[in-house]
C-alpha cells in the first residue's frame, strides 16, 4: 500500500527502508492520536494554522499540495519533530524533510473515500501491528502517546489507552528509571494477553487493570523512595539523549532586494560565521549586507556551506529569497524574473547533493506529491504546472528546464496502463499567428522526443500545436503573455 511512498522517500534523503518505515508508523500515529481528537483532530488543527487548503487538497481525489518541513513543524510543534527524529535515529532535519514528503501521500490514502475516518482502516492496522516492538520501545511521550492510538492494547482498550497513557507518562516522569520500568512492565502484560485482549471478555477489563497494577507499582516506589532520599543514586544515563535533543538544524535565511541583501541564521561555529559573513560582504558590498548569524554549538554540521558560498556570485538576482533550513532548502522567486528564474535553475542543476530543494518548480511539487496508484487526470494536472521555458523564437528547450522534462518522464512512466498523453504547444498573440501555430507545434514535438529520449514510450504520447488560439490568461499584460507560452498535457483519447 505504501511501497512507493516509502521506496520514493528513502530514495530521496538516503534513508534505508526500515527507517523510512518508522517515520511513516510515527506519522500515522500522530495523525490518529486520540488526545488530539484523532483524524479529525488532525483536520483542524492544520485549519486553525492556515493549511485548510492544503490538508483539503489531501482528502478525496486530485493532486495533492505538497507541505514543507517548516508549515510541518508549525503546525506539529518542534517537539513532536524532535521526538520522532530521536526514537527513529533519524537526524532531525531529514526527518523533518521526509515526514513533511511523506504526509500529503500518507493521509491521501488514508482518505481515499473523501472522508476523514474515525479510527485507523483495517487495511492499514498489519503495517501498524509490525511497528508494535518500535513503539513499545519508544516509551512514553509526545511519541508514545500517539502510538498509543494505534499499538496492539489500543486494539483492546480503545479510549481508556490514552488513560492510562496519560498517567504512565506522569509517573515516568516522576518515578525516573523505576516508573519506565512499571511502564514497560504494562506493555508487556498487553503483549501477553493477545488476541484474548482484543477479542472482548477480559478486553473490556483489562485497561483498568493495568492501571490499577501500574498506580500500586509507583505507590511501593514512592514509599521505597522516601526511605533513601539522603542518599540518592546518580543517574547519569539520560545525560546522551539530553545532549542529542539540543542538536538544532543549521538554518540561513536570504533576501535580496535591489541588490540590499537580508540574512539570518544560525550556525555551529564562529569560524563558519566568518566564512559565510565574509563571503556575502565580498560578492555584495560591505553596506549591502544587513541582518545577522548566530552562533550555537549545539548547531548541527551545514554540509551545505561550501557550496553555498561558492554560488553567492549567481544569487545576485533581484527578488530572490530562500530559506536552508537542516537539508531543505526551500525558495521564493515569486518576485523574480523567468529570465532570472531559469538561470538560476541551470545553476543549481545538481548543485546541492542530498539536499531537497522546493519552490523552484510548482509542478516538480506537484508530480512529487502524487500519492501511490495516482490517475491519469491527476498525472496531466500535475504536469501541466511544469514550467518549460524554450530559448526565445525557438523549439530549443533551455537547459534549466531540461531537468524538469526528464522528472516529467519518470512519472510518466509510472501512469496507469493505457494511459495516452497529449503534449499540447500554446503561445501569446504576439507576431504572426501561422508563425506561432508553426512553433507551438515544434515545441510539442521537441518535448515529446525528449520525453522519448528520457523513457516514455513513443506510443503512449502524441503531440499538437495550438497557437495563440488557446489563452488561459490576458495577452495585454506581460504576466499574461508568460502564461499563456505554455505546454500543456491532455489525456489523448
Amino acid at each position: 500500500m505504501f511501497g512507493n511512498l516509502l521506496n520514493e522517500v528513502a530514495a530521496r534523503f538516503g534513508l534505508n527502508l526500515d527507517k523510512a518505515k518508522l517515520l511513516l508508523g510515527s506519522l500515522i500515529a500522530l495523525i490518529f492520536n486520540e488526545k488530539r481528537g484523532g483524524a479529525a483532530g488532525f483536520v483542524d488543527l492544520f485549519r486553525s494554522r492556515g493549511m485548510g487548503g492544503m490538508i483539503d487538497s489531501w482528502i478525496g481525489n486530485g493532486p495533492n499540495d505538497p507541505i514543507d518541513a517548516s508549515q510541518l513543524e508549525s503546525a506539529l510543534g518542534s517537539q513532536e519533530i524532535d521526538a520522532i527524529a530521536r526514537q527513529t535515529g533519524v537526524e532531525r532535519g531529514v526527518a523533518a524533510s521526509a515526514l513533511a514528503a511523506l504526509l500529503p501521500g500518507t493521509f491521501n490514502t488514508l482518505t481515499e473515500d473523501g472522508r476523514i475516518p474515525t479510527g485507523i482502516p483495517d487495511r492499514i492496522r498489519g503495517f501498524m501491528d509490525s511497528l508494535g516492538d518500535f513503539f513499545r520501545n519508544a516509551g512514553a511521550g509526545a511519541l508514545g502517546l500517539g502510538a498509543a492510538a494505534v499499538g496492539g492494547a489500543a486494539h483492546a482498550a480503545g479510549r481508556a489507552g490514552d488513560a492510562i497513557g496519560d498517567v504512565a507518562e506522569g509517573t515516568v516522569d516522576a518515578i525516573g528509571d523505576a516508573g519506565r520500568a512499571t511502564v514497560r512492565t504494562v506493555d508487556n502484560a498487553v503483549d501477553r494477553v493477545g488476541d484474548a485482549a482484543r477479542s472482548g471478555g477480559i478486553g473490556k477489563w483489562l485497561p483498568w487493570l493495568l492501571l490499577a497494577g501500574l498506580l500500586i507499582a509507583a505507590l511501593f516506589w514512592f514509599k521505597g523512595c522516601s526511605k533513601n532520599e539522603a542518599t540518592p543514586a546518580p543517574s547519569t544515563a539520560e545525560t546522551p539523549t539530553e545532549v542529542a535533543a539540543t542538536s538544532v538544524n543549521p538554518r540561513f535565511g536570504f533576501a535580496n532586494a535591489d541588490g540590499k541583501v537580508t540574512v539570518n541564521g544560525q550556525v555551529a561555529s564562529d569560524a563558519d560565521k566568518t566564512k559565510l559573513w565574509d563571503a556575502l560582504v565580498a560578492n555584495f558590498g560591505d553596506g549591502n549586507v544587513m541582518g545577522d548569524i548566530t552562533v550555537d554549538p549545539a548547531t548541527g554540521a551545514a554540509g551545505w556551506l561550501d557550496k553555498l558560498v561558492a554560488l553567492l556570485p549567481d544569487f545576485k538576482a533581484k527578488g530572490l529569497k530562500f530559506d536552508f533550513d537542516g537539508s531543505k532548502l526551500q525558495f521564493d522567486t515569486s518576485a523574480m524574473s523567468d529570465v532570472d528564474r531559469n538561470a538560476l535553475m541551470e545553476k543549481l542543476n545538481g548543485a546541492f547533493d542530498g539536499v531537497q530543494i522546493l519552490g523552484l518548480d510548482k509542478g516538480t511539487d506537484a508530480l512529487a506529491a502524487l500519492r501511490e496508484g495516482f490517475s491519469g487526470a491527476d498525472l496531466v494536472k500535475a504536469l501541466s504546472m511544469v514550467n518549460i521555458q524554450f530559448k526565445t523564437g525557438s523549439a530549443e528547450i533551455s537547459p534549466a528546464s531540461m531537468v524538469l522534462v526528464r522528472n516529467a518522464a519518470e512519472y510518466i512512466k509510472k501512469a496507469p496502463a493505457g494511459t495516452r498523453i497529449e503534449v499540447g504547444g500554446h503561445t501569446d498573440n504576439v507576431g504572426n499567428a501561422a508563425a506561432n501555430m508553426g512553433l507551438s507545434g515544434a515545441r510539442a514535438n521537441a518535448v515529446m522526443a525528449k520525453l522519448v529520449e528520457f523513457g516514455v514510450d513513443a506510443g503512449t504520447l502524441t503531440a499538437k500545436g495550438y497557437g495563440q488560439d488557446k489563452p488561459i490568461a490576458d495577452n495585454a499584460t506581460d504576466e499574461g503573455k508568460a502564461q499563456n507560452r505554455r505546454i500543456e498535457y491532455t489525456l489523448a483519447q
